[in-house]
């Protein structure tokens, strides 16, 4: 009878043990599967925040704006903004930022694409705890007045390595304007991780020029790739920019509206010339016609490039001053403008 009562007792404390053990896998899966709805809800909202951003460069230019958000790890892609397992995938998205963007302050920028006529507007993104150095000529002086002054960032006239800081970056950039890039990755800035130090060489003037993307490996800099950049906007896009694929996809993309804005004035222009009875205005559009040929065509494969090339940047560059003195002759002839 004692050892029944016993069986029993044991039983009935194996019964509550399972029991137990049941209800709180029970309660923790519930638990966690409300934390995973909650945390993907955020992510929700936060990627829809960002997608207002997005939308908002389409409109606006020439502004600066600083943002307080949730302190979330935002991932940056070609044509794609991610949020933990959430993420958002455009068509033709134009955002200059880093792979990542930390911390629970931003700041956007949007500058217009003019070449020579407002085709894109680019956008520009990043966090105030990513560094920015700045190292050059007149060049850099001017890049350092169109950045954000909310931006963590220093500008020197020539490069000195005891002067760059560690400021506890997770992100650190250094510009090189019309300078060469240092063998050596400065001393303050060699333990951080190879993928959190990267360096650009911008070689020209406001109006065009090449970059150079350099790569951290270990304590040097590496050639990492070439591209190009046409007017103040797209060179400020090679300082956001994280690398050269982002830069290039983006870029795609810009010369892919500037080819469709500029088809929009090809169809202009010939309609000008067949509905003018003035023989001078029409020759102005005759002779307009070829530049923006050469626009179209040029932006038609840097839209599909692999890199920017100088090339087609300098063929743009000068069709678009040949336009624009097009246009001011039909100004002043007081002929319909092309643009």
């Amino acid at each position: 009878m004692k050892n029944k009562k016993a069986f029993e007792i044991q039983f009935n404390w194996i019964f509550v043990l399972i029991a137990g053990a049941a209800i709180l896998i029970f309660f923790s899966s519930v638990i966690i599967k409300q934390k995973g709805i909650t945390q993907s809800s955020t992510n929700i909202e936060m990627l829809k925040q960002m997608e207002n951003i997005v939308s908002g460069a389409g409109v606006s230019t020439g502004t600066i704006v600083p943002l307080n958000i949730p302190n979330f790890d935002i991932k940056i892609s070609c044509n794609k903004i991610s949020v933990g397992y959430s993420s958002i995938q455009y068509q033709s998205m134009v955002l200059f930022a880093p792979l990542s963007i930390k911390g629970g302050r931003i700041i956007t920028q949007t500058l217009a694409f003019n070449e020579p006529y407002r085709s894109a507007n680019l956008l520009f993104i990043t966090s105030v705890q990513a560094k920015y150095i700045l190292i050059g000529d007149a060049l850099m002086t001017e890049a350092n007045k169109t950045l954000p002054s909310e931006l963590d960032k220093e500008a020197f006239n020539i490069y000195d390595p005891s002067k760059i800081r560690n400021t506890n970056n997770y992100r650190a950039k250094l510009v090189f304007f019309n300078a060469n890039v240092p063998s050596e990755v400065p001393s303050s800035l060699a333990k951080m991780q190879d993928s959190g130090v990267m360096a650009i060489k911008v070689t020209g003037r406001i109006e065009k020029g090449t970059v150079d993307f350099y790569k951290k490996s270990g304590n040097a800099f590496t050639l990492s790739e070439s591209s190009a950049y046409l007017g103040k906007s797209s060179m400020i896009a090679a300082i956001y920019a994280e690398n050269p694929e982002m830069y290039n996809c983006n870029m795609n993309n810009v010369f892919s509206r500037n080819r469709l804005v500029t088809q929009v004035y090809q169809g202009k222009a010939r309609n000008l010339m067949a509905n003018t009875a003035r023989p001078d205005c029409r020759q102005v559009y005759s002779d307009s016609l070829p530049y923006l040929n050469r626009i179209e065509s040029s932006s038609s494969r840097l839209s599909q490039a692999q890199r920017i090339d100088i090339s087609d940047i300098n063929d743009i560059s000068s069709a678009s001053i040949s336009l624009e003195s097009q246009n001011a002759e039909a100004q002043k002839l007081s002929c319909p403008m092309i643009y």
